[in-house]
């Protein structure tokens, strides 16, 4: 990739930010879990009365960002992987198997959306489906990715 030297004469090399896409899936996960926690806590108390479907409640905050996030998943991890190969010297992750391997969690959402068409299922379902399928491979890639070439400075 190419480099820009910055005003002090240092080099700074340009740096790909999809990881951050797929550092977003388990942070996602992580946060909706602990909204169902604060959830389910705040339901005990007899001020909030939102009864017992919690799931569905923290979903309709976070389904719409997290169906976004399970279809860019695929997508950010190939890009990232791209630059990695391209950069790093270290690792040469295959972008397109990178890809197809952070796949699953689209192709169970649509799934799940289609069995929750044809039986009537929530809504909820399977954007927690696609989302919770794509958890595992996120962390493995960013794993993986820190282990051999580090994980990227801030942009800022």
């Amino acid at each position: 990739m190419s480099s820009e030297r910055t005003n002090r004469g240092r080099i700074r090399r340009r740096q790909s930010h999809h990881w951050y896409w797929v550092a977003a899936i388990p942070a996602g996960f992580l946060l909706w879990v602990l909204t169902v926690g604060w959830l389910a806590l705040a339901s005990s108390w007899e001020a909030f009365g939102f009864g017992t479907d919690l799931v569905n409640l923290s979903l309709v905050a976070l389904g719409v960002p997290f169906a976004f996030l399970t279809a860019y998943f695929p997508v950010a991890v190939y890009r990232d992987a791209d630059y990695v190969n391209r950069t790093s010297g270290q690792w040469a992750p295959n972008p397109m198997r990178q890809a197809l391997l952070a796949a699953p969690g689209i192709v169970l959402l649509v799934a799940v959306a289609v069995a929750a068409a044809v039986y009537d299922l929530p809504p909820t379902w399977p954007v927690v489906a696609g989302f919770a399928a794509s958890v595992p491979f996120a962390l493995y890639y960013l794993k993986e990715r820190r282990e051999r070439v580090g994980t990227p400075d801030v942009p800022w």
